[in-house]
């Protein structure tokens, strides 16, 4: 390092130069300020974001290379994209301002005249002043809500700091800043709201009249598998184990570093696994460190014990973890929390449809049968792993009611008993995970204590309460190998993977009873908090539906209230996502028993083919023609008609679902009766056939004989003008 404080010295005049790699602080020139960054980088004390010969650390010899080209030289930039490729991700992680440059040629003769347009898709957009992008020598364009257009249903969701952490977006450029042959693209992070440590480009192109520029062969994809520690040494990867367990820790406020109590390994997994398996860079992980009040160095050394972890790592950081498509059964199960990609994101809710009844058949849909959610693709994206780590530790918030509460307790009892891979002592330890689950009233008292105030501080504490649970859980499971031995834990029915508990379901806003609108969740916007509120369900869903009870791991009733807050005019139509569920209650309940056990049988309340006409949901289907959500009601009615004929009166008598001296009363929400009723007639008027219908009236009859099942089956009904209400005469 001395050798860089000579280097600088002898730098007298220095040459300006056009905008370059080389050029650190992207102020048009090459010259000693630029040197004196890259020399902070090199000797750490400024994040490393500018390695320009490749070696994946900024040292002597990138100092060198600024010299040079301050010099007059050229900026020989290894390390950078070159003319012709693109390397991605693009990542713009470190200390506030960091920058990253790419270059691309822009072929003679491209038609340049036209409307003119970035096309970008970011990771890790949290807010309106985070990032922003220069082409060529423009201005700094900033990236927000008033200059992009964000793709997709992102918007709806709650657009730049909402529901999804990946946004696709184009940008209009100014003309004339494109030119023919070579140019410079740089994004920089402008700083960080105390939270967030920069984002990621995943895609970029330059569109002209919506043409894009730049061919798919620019671009080439960075393999995480190609990636070394920063060291080698022993001592070196053993002092960031060590660092990840016991380093004391800061987190940047108005008025400085404050510390906290938390260490690293107390918000991740506790041995790193998760930063292994969802690679992230050794610059991100050394970013964070020095965002948390650490040394490079000392970044540096819990990479190297990162990189060096005998752990699968099939995931990104951008990929949601779980997100279901096809073909993720197939892959080992140690693949399955990396998820199927955000490819597997669908644009719209009724393109689910093409996985629910491929070339319009309904096949799978009988109550026998086992749909995978794991591998149906929905049109949401699921929260990333960034989404899934506290902001705040429990400890830091509750102090010692935190570290005296059963939520602790038995997290290490289950750290203490459980075996990798033992099947015998995941069985033996059921109780203490359902003490452990038990344990999340703790986050609920503070939630409904008196006198609450939901500052952003307080929401954060009590969502992040709720993730610490999630994400200890994700690390037994990991860990202990438990994802793939379901069996058992929930017996010889359940699906070959699964969770055991239901923290995702209890992650869920709307679970810790967190206000809509309280800020701290994200933007705060109450599109967030809905998307949130259900995405979590998702989560849970997908995780585990196989425990094959009304009421574990998730209360079904809550999917269909929640679909139902997502059907409003501001989001989009959800019908599809409804079916499915639908069917998955269905063939969940195979194995509940029947109806006469009431509440832990076979439920009608969840196993409800009235939502199908509910005037509540109105909004979910204006992606359907009327005949076509006519045929997919009537696909469902003849699977559930044919399932809850099994049971005779008797049976429903007993559970308490029906009384044969009952008259219904028409209505959407009232008991079981009551809702058969209501729905009968307005089955028939969205085109199910009528022999179907009949037969339903018939059975009816049998479990209500006072009721007029043969009115209700011939009822005339009309739709309402503008929306999907039915109405239906008097019977």
């Amino acid at each position: 390092m001395k050798k860089l404080g000579l280097l600088v010295f002898m730098i007298q005049g220095l040459n300006a130069q056009t905008l370059s790699p080389c050029d650190i602080n992207k102020d048009g020139v090459v010259n000693i300020a630029d040197v004196q960054l890259m020399v902070d980088e090199a000797l750490g004390t400024s994040a490393c974001s500018t390695n320009l010969d490749g070696s994946g650390q900024c040292d002597i010899a990138d100092v060198q290379r600024v010299i040079t080209a301050a010099l007059g030289g050229a900026c020989n930039a290894a390390n950078l994209t070159s003319t012709t490729t693109i390397q991605l991700p693009v990542e713009v992680i470190g200390l506030d301002g960091t920058t990253k440059a790419v270059s691309f040629n822009i072929p003679s003769g491209s038609n340049l005249g036209g409307t003119m347009q970035l096309s970008l898709q970011i990771h890790g957009l949290r807010y309106e002043t985070q990032a922003s992008v220069q082409v060529n020598n423009s201005a700094w364009l900033p990236i927000n809500s008033t200059t992009v257009t964000l793709q997709g249903l992102a918007n709806q969701y709650g657009g730049i700091g909402g529901g999804f952490s990946t946004l696709t977006m184009t940008m209009n450029l100014p003309a004339g800043t494109i030119v023919s042959g070579g140019n410079t693209m740089t994004f920089k992070f402008n700083g960080t709201n105390g939270r967030v440590s920069g984002f990621r480009v995943l895609e970029l192109n330059v569109l002209s009249n919506g043409t894009q520029l730049l061919p798919s062969s620019t671009f080439v994809w960075e393999d995480p598998n190609s990636w070394q520690p920063p060291s080698t040494s022993a001592s070196d990867i053993s002092a960031g184990q060590t660092l990840w367990h016991q380093a004391s820790l800061t987190v940047p406020g108005t008025n400085g570093p404050s510390p906290i109590l938390a260490h690293c390994a107390d918000c991740h997994a506790q041995d790193g696994r998760d930063l292994k398996y969802f690679n992230y860079s050794n610059n991100s992980i050394q970013t964070r460190s020095m965002f948390h009040g650490l040394t490079a160095q000392q970044g540096n050394q819990i990479a190297s014990y990162i990189r060096t972890l005998n752990v699968a790592n099939p995931g990104r950081p951008w990929n949601p973890p779980y997100q279901p498509g096809p073909g993720l059964d197939s892959l080992p199960v140690t693949d399955w929390a990396a998820g199927a990609g955000l490819s597997a994101v669908l644009n719209d809710d009724i393109n689910i449809l093409n996985y629910l009844a491929p070339g319009g058949s309904t096949a799978n849909w009988s109550a026998a049968s086992n749909i995978s959610a794991r591998e149906m693709p929905i049109a949401m994206q699921l929260p990333d792993w960034n989404s899934w780590l506290p902001g705040i530790h429990p400890l830091d918030a509750w102090g010692s009611a935190f570290t005296t509460s059963d939520m602790v307790k038995y997290y290490n009892l289950l750290r203490a008993n459980l075996v990798a891979g033992n099947a015998t002592s995941y069985t033996n330890n059921m109780g203490n995970f359902n003490f452990w689950n038990g344990a999340k009233t703790f986050i609920w008292a503070k939630a409904q204590a008196s006198g609450v105030v939901w500052t952003a501080q307080y929401t954060d504490m009590v969502y992040s309460s709720g993730q610490w649970l999630l994400v200890k859980d994700w690390e037994l499971n990991q860990e202990f190998e438990l994802e793939g031995m379901a069996t058992a834990v929930h017996g010889a029915q359940a699906d070959p993977r699964a969770w055991f508990l239901g923290f995702a379901f209890a992650t869920s806003p709307n679970m810790l009873h967190i206000p809509m609108g309280s800020p701290g969740l994200h933007n705060g916007s109450n599109q967030t908090w809905t998307y949130f509120a259900h995405i979590w369900y998702q989560v849970q869903l997908i995780l585990n539906n196989t425990d094959h009870s009304t009421n574990r791991p998730i209360d079904w009733p809550y999917v269909w209230g929640m679909i139902h807050s997502l059907s409003v005019t501001d989001y989009p139509p959800q019908a599809t996502t409804l079916l499915f569920w639908l069917e998955k209650a269905l063939q969940v309940s195979q194995f509940d028993g029947g109806p006469q056990l009431g509440e832990p049988g076979w439920h009608p309340g969840i196993n409800n083919p009235c939502v199908l006409v509910d005037p509540d949901y109105t909004n979910i289907w204006p992606e359907y023609s009327s005949s076509l959500r006519g045929t997919m009601t009537e696909a469902y009615l003849q699977q559930w008609f044919a399932k809850v004929q099994t049971f005779t009166p008797a049976q429903w008598y007993a559970g308490g679902w029906a009384s044969a001296t009952e008259t219904p009363v028409a209505s959407v929400t009232g008991d079981f009766g009551g809702r058969m009723y209501y729905a009968i007639p307005r089955f028939r008027f969205l085109g199910v056939d009528s022999t179907l219908v009949n037969q339903m009236a018939a059975w009816a009859k049998t479990v209500w004989p006072l009721g007029n099942w043969s009115g209700a089956a011939g009822a005339t009904c009309a739709q309402g003008a503008g929306d999907s209400t039915i109405t239906c005469t008097s019977y």
